[in-house]
């Protein structure tokens, strides 16, 4: 067929010819080898970033840092390797096929504990050759002490005279300023609608009309290095163009060079100027999307409602009969494979954290401003897409109202059955709700339009789609630890460090209210440390690290001429993820019980017991974990939970505002921080033994500790916490597949949903695996490369997670029946 006429920015025609330029004869099948490369070739670090940032660093020394790093994306975007590799949606993060860049501005701890060290990338085994090593080596020296970590703890120690690297290596908190982090949801149909060059047009003219004086400076830099960026993308996807051309120009199958001479011209317009149907638009989001991720490879740069803002060019596509809804799908299909080659490796304990897990969250579902049923006939062929490529990335997420059509709950039902984890279900009204009241102390408030423009990025985290962000994260704590600080007068019993307050000898209390005094004191001396050493971790990522592309795809930045980590976004946030309050509430909760009420055993056989780790003691850990436990709904229970999230949520708040000054809300979830953590505690009360997992989720049950049904698992689930005034939280339900099969099935599955829902829940997600499948995973490996479970609010490949965390989910109790 021939090319899309006209790269110029007019109009131009919508090509007549069914199913554009693509081949689709072989579409199908390299969909299948693309797929089958990423599960089987091991990740590789690319060296081209790294030498990219030697050579700006030492090029532009003097420049303001935001016009350094603008340099550094386009250095990265016009010097990296390019190729094609049979994907019509072409653009790739790094110039290696399953590549992965290091971004040591972040932290160069690990260059030299682990250059040894087997690594896991997003996909698995991840190697490092040669050149990239001595490259990393060199960066290490150039690098120690200028990082965001490095500056983070420096600042921390000359304000309050403490070292603060004893709290995180005793694992009271996840050091968050150590790794490229957090994101949101960009304004990406700004651009599928005016194109890059409506946006430069119009930041040059903020730019030549911004008065040149030291008050407007830091707005002046930001414009200039915006400049810079957006004509970096541009120029990155005309090297496409011409790659296309060149090698259509060498081939001589006529399917296969008009695919190619198509490619050319969708690069040489997008994502410049707008879409103009879906193909372009698919590309035009890919390119901005990769850009971004290019900047700052992390989890959480999530593509959001992509099923509605794609939805006009699908629609008319369909309507002019361009492309069938099958050949969309394969389009979608090629879509996720780009998701899925998108890695990074910051360190082992990171990859340990979050395994793996990019973020790269799409929402589907949910209201218009209007307050009606937002979903389209695109997030069905969404939905298609994953039951047929059960894929870890991207993951979906279903904000769910009552409102939604039975055939759309049909199809959700058949891609949760289909084993990946997927959708995931968060509840529409809590959301808005939640957006509501956290964003009515922002100046100018919030409307009710953009509550319910809302999505989730990442985890389980939500936000307003295109105006906000979640680029600072506060340090993780785990709620677990104040425990165990708690039983050894704040003396970590792992490093044997006095990281807690002295808060009495434990064998002194003669009430469980002296008992939960003084774990009430630790937890409030853990948030003294973790939001200090937060709030200045935040000026670290400013000083260091500014985004500057980033920036401008969220509304607010460029008005306010801030980037996002000053807060210029419309909704900045900061977002604290939790874990382990399960693990705290259910300890707390077995010495009530054993010590205090029925006397089973003394708070000095306890604290033996805990001390050898159960060795010895088995009658003491069978006690400990047969204790009552959240999950089963028994009130008193129930109750202590409630009040434990409380009393965390009144203790962080009373900490003060936070660095953009607003009372931040927490995230309670656990991505897989429960595994990393677990490995730096002893033995627990609640019969957990030392270096296990702890509990998944912030509301799930421990794993095999519920046994009153799946009734009571879910209202206990839904009742735990006060769902609005925390920013998220997480549950987790495992199911046998035999549950939810056939129409009764499905019911059941749609009417779980709607309970949970209903008693207030936030979040439910579901496992459709056999524990008996995962030993045998675990077994033998290689026959189950593709085994796909849901771990936090994300999906991973089973073999390919932590030991750990595989353990950890093959104990989550299984429903049958």
């Amino acid at each position: 067929m021939a090319a899309l006429s006209s790269a110029s920015n007019t109009e131009g025609q919508t090509p007549a010819n069914k199913g554009y330029g693509i081949n689709w004869d072989t579409a199908e099948s390299r969909v299948k080898e693309l797929k089958d490369f990423l599960l089987a070739a091991p990740q590789v670090m690319d060296p081209e970033r790294l030498q990219c940032l030697l050579d700006v660093y030492d090029e532009f020394q003097g420049e303001p840092v935001v016009y350094i790093r603008a340099k550094l994306l386009e250095r990265v975007l016009l010097r990296k390797k390019i190729f094609l590799d049979g994907n019509p949606i072409v653009g790739t993060l790094t110039g290696v096929r399953a590549g992965v860049y290091a971004y040591p501005e972040w932290n160069v701890s690990w260059i030299k504990e682990e250059m040894q060290m087997a690594k896991m990338a997003s996909l698995g085994e991840m190697k490092i050759p040669q050149e990239t090593q001595e490259l990393l080596e060199k960066t290490y020296k150039l690098w120690k002490g200028r990082t965001c970590i490095d500056l983070n703890n420096k600042m921390f120690k000359e304000k309050y005279g403490i070292n603060p690297a004893p709290f995180a290596k005793a694992g009271m908190y996840y050091e968050n300023v150590s790794v490229a982090s957090g994101s949101g949801i960009a304004d990406y149909p700004l651009v599928l609608n005016k194109g890059l060059r409506w946006l430069a047009d119009d930041v040059r003219a903020r730019f030549e009309a911004c008065p040149t004086t030291l008050a407007n400076k830091e707005k002046h830099d930001l414009y200039r290095a915006m400049l810079v960026t957006f004509e970096a993308v541009i120029a990155h996807s005309h090297r496409y163009a011409e790659l296309a051309e060149k090698t259509a120009a060498e081939e001589s199958d006529p399917k296969a060079k008009a695919e190619l001479l198509e490619i050319a011209e969708i690069c040489r317009r997008v994502p410049e100027y707008p879409a103009r149907n879906f193909r372009e638009a698919i590309q035009s989001f890919w390119f901005i999307h990769l850009a971004i991720e290019t900047e700052q490879m992390a989890c959480a740069t999530s593509p959001g409602r992509y099923g509605q803002y794609m939805y006009p060019f699908y629609k008319k596509d369909i309507e002019e009969g361009n492309l069938t809804r099958e050949q969309v799908l394969t389009l979608l299909k090629f879509q996720w494979i780009k998701h899925l080659e998108l890695g990074e490796y910051q360190g082992a304990s990171y990859a340990m954290t979050l395994s793996g897990h990019t973020g790269q969250s799409i929402t589907i579902g949910g209201v218009d401003a209007n307050g009606d049923d937002a979903s389209t006939e695109l997030e069905e062929v969404l939905l298609d897409t994953q039951i047929q490529m059960k894929n870890i990335q991207p993951t979906l997420t279903l904000l769910y109202h009552p409102k939604l059509k039975d055939s759309y709950m049909k199809k959700v039902v058949e891609c949760i059955r289909g084993g990946s984890g997927q959708p995931q279900i968060l509840n529409n009204n809590v959301v808005i709700q939640r957006n509501l009241a956290r964003f009515a102390q922002y100046e100018g408030g919030i409307t009710l339009e953009d509550a319910r423009n809302c999505g989730n990025y990442g985890c389980v985290s939500t936000g307003i789609c295109g105006k906000g962000s979640f680029i600072t994260q506060e340090d993780q704590p785990c709620l677990a630890k104040v425990v165990e600080l708690m039983l050894n007068n704040g003396k970590c019993p792992v490093t044997k460090k006095q990281v807690g307050v002295e808060s009495g000898d434990p064998t002194t209390f003669t009430t469980f209210e002296e008992v939960y005094e003084a774990t009430k004191k630790q937890l409030d001396h853990l948030f003294n440390i973790s939001r200090k050493h937060s709030d200045l971790s935040q000026m670290a990522r400013l000083q260091v690290v500014p985004s500057v592309f980033r920036s401008a795809m969220y509304d607010g930045c460029i008005d306010k001429g801030m980037c996002e980590e000053a807060g210029g976004t419309r909704y900045p946030q900061v977002n604290p993820i939790m874990t382990a309050g399960i693990d705290a509430a259910n300890s707390l909760l077995a010495i009530r019980y054993l010590v205090f009420e029925t006397k089973q055993v003394t708070m000095e056989k306890l604290l033996e017991a805990l001390k050898a780790n159960f060795e010895g003691y088995e009658d003491i850990r069978k006690m400990c974990f047969e204790a009552p436990k959240h999950g089963n709904d028994y009130p008193e229970v129930e109750h202590f939970v409630q009040r434990f999230y409380r009393d965390v949520d009144a203790i962080h708040s009373a900490q003060g505002p936070d660095c953009f000054g607003y009372r931040t809300p927490l995230d309670a979830y656990s991505l897989s921080y429960h595994n990393y953590f677990g490995s730096l505690m002893g033995a627990l009360p609640n019969g957990r033994k030392a270096g296990v997992a702890l509990t998944d989720g912030s509301v799930s049950a421990m794993p095999g500790t519920d046994h009153e049904g799946i009734t009571a698992l879910i209202k206990s689930g839904a009742e735990a916490i006060d769902t609005v005034r925390y920013g998220a939280n997480h549950f987790n339900v495992k199911f046998n597949p035999s549950v939810i099969e056939g129409p009764a099935g499905a019911r059941t599955l749609v009417s779980l949903i709607k309970t949970y829902c209903d008693f207030g829940g936030s979040h439910i997600q579901f496992n459709c695996v056999s524990s008996d499948t995962l030993k045998d995973a675990q077994c033998k490996p290689q026959e189950y490369a593709d085994l796909v479970v849901r771990v936090a609010g994300f999906s991973a490949y089973f073999t390919r997670l932590d030991k750990g965390v595989q353990n950890e989910i093959i104990k989550r109790t299984e429903y049958k029946n």
